[in-house]
């Protein structure tokens, strides 16, 4: 059986007996999803690239 760390609180839990997979238990993956939710975790974004990007998309027909 595999063994993986908690990326929430760092216990080492068997993968084949955990329904929050890739989580210990349903604790930590609320715990995690709270934190992404208050913004504590966050996927990098160059916000200025994206803006220009948008602005010199073509308008398609339904945006019309």
């Amino acid at each position: 059986m595999a063994s993986l760390r908690c990326p929430t609180c760092g216990h080492l839990f068997e993968m084949d007996y955990t329904p929050a997979m890739p989580f210990c238990s349903e604790r930590c993956r609320q715990i995690d999803l709270g934190q992404w939710l208050d913004e504590e975790h966050s996927i990098p974004v160059d916000i200025e690239k994206h803006i220009e990007e948008q602005a010199n998309r073509p308008l398609d027909d339904e945006d019309s």
